[in-house]
């Protein structure tokens, strides 16, 4: 604000000098054009300041907002109307755009680099263009998660094509009962992905309620009855690496899980180990279970205790960066992986290819998992019912050399 104040005063100030020079030297005007002047014969001040001045605006002029484009202009453009224009823009189906008068408009669209309005967007179809991704966890355990990053990857490709926005939203203190109502009925956001690590019965009522009264709800990785969902078929994965351990040979493994025992989504895993380890013939032995907390120190620290007091000859670790842990702990102890010690973790992330040795795990399709997720939300958001109230999405096992197969092969006849 002071710069233009001192900009419009230093114009007026040279405008004024400049014209009482000239009123008082009318010979340096030309006769044609008129009123162009003969810098040549003005002072080194006068024209020190009309220089000055003419910076000013010209700086002025660049720092101003470029104008708008509007579906109006693109619609010109296209030679449409502005209705066609919202109707390829929004993807509605029912109004038929040829693919012609689609392709027409997306190519005005880039040639005159239009951003629709989310604002006006929102308020024409009365909702807002936010979904919440809900996180219910420690702020510095987000950062830690390799599975966020890919979730928004799958859910920004689909929110980007229905000119949705996403939202993350914490939810991790535990003196706020009401924190999904909260978000509900701020008006904020048009849906929301929850993700139930540490819900409590308070938080999994107040969903449930909401999905009651058709607020548009997704659950990653949590299913019930009353809530869509999209989820990972983690069991499968879970029964899967342990009977490929099992036919190893190994008898007793251990496993360190990812959460506190008092987080929901271990449980079920938990139950898959023991019930797997008994279907084999082996015990279910409390011992050989350490529960660890999202980052690979605490996977470390778990291997150690196991390591101090248990025999065994194989780990499960619930996730990757727990076995990165685990393997850690195990090289300190002079342990050789896969030697001595098989590792096996969950989830796939990128690095589990590039530990030492490279991991065998349990792929997860995590990009797939968001993608599909927003899928059904905005779906839900359109008043579009899904066909499947809860999807499950398939893993498959990915053997690398930490469980050791490949020895078992080389020593085969």
């Amino acid at each position: 604000m002071a710069f233009l104040q001192r900009e419009r005063r230093e114009r007026v100030r040279a405008n004024k000098l400049a014209l009482s020079y000239l009123s008082k030297h009318k010979s340096l005007m030309f006769p044609t054009p008129p009123r162009v002047i003969d810098l040549t014969a003005i002072p080194i001040r006068v024209k020190v300041l009309i220089r000055f001045s003419n910076a000013l605006y010209l700086l002025k002029q660049m720092l101003k907002k470029p104008q708008k484009i509007t579906s109006k202009q693109v619609a010109e453009r296209a030679g449409v109307s502005q209705t066609t224009v919202s109707f390829v823009l929004n993807q509605t189906e029912a109004a038929n755009i040829s693919e012609e008068t689609r392709q027409r408009v997306l190519n005005a669209v880039r040639e005159l680099n239009y951003v629709p309005d989310v604002m006006a967007r929102s308020l024409a179809r009365g909702r807002s263009n936010n979904i919440a991704l809900v996180l219910s966890k420690p702020h510095r355990q987000v950062f830690l998660d390799e599975y966020l990053p890919s979730i928004l990857t799958g859910l920004n490709e689909i929110t980007q094509q229905s000119g949705f926005r996403i939202l993350v939203e914490l939810v991790n203190d535990p003196g706020e009962t009401n924190a999904y109502e909260r978000l509900i009925h701020g008006k904020e956001i048009a849906g929301m992905l929850v993700n139930p690590n540490a819900m409590t019965p308070s938080d999994i009522e107040q969903v449930v309620t909401a999905t009651k009264a058709h607020f548009p709800i997704v659950a990653l990785n949590y299913v019930h009855p009353e809530i869509y969902s999209v989820s990972v078929d983690k069991l499968g994965g879970t029964r899967t690496v342990l009977e490929h351990l099992i036919k190893l040979g190994h008898r007793r493994i251990a496993c360190i899980t990812y959460a506190p025992p008092e987080h929901l989504p271990p449980r079920g895993r938990l139950n898959v180990y023991r019930t797997t380890l008994e279907a084999a013939g082996l015990a279910f032995e409390e011992s050989l279970v350490q529960y660890g907390a999202y980052d690979p120190e605490t996977g470390y620290t778990a291997m150690k205790s196991l390591l101090a007091t248990e025999q065994f000859t194989a780990v499960y670790a619930m996730n990757d960066v727990m076995a990165f842990g685990a393997i850690t702990a195990a090289h300190e102890a002079g342990l050789r992986v896969p030697e001595d010690m098989a590792i096996v973790g969950f989830d796939d992330i990128r690095l589990a290819r590039y530990c030492t040795p490279p991991l065998t795990t349990v792929h997860e399709p995590d990009i797939e998992h968001g993608r599909t997720a927003g899928q059904m939300l905005i779906d839900l958001i359109n008043g579009i019912m899904p066909a499947e109230k809860h999807v499950r999405l398939a893993t498959r096992l990915v053997v690398r050399q930490s469980c050791g197969a490949h020895l078992n092969r080389q020593s085969s006849p």
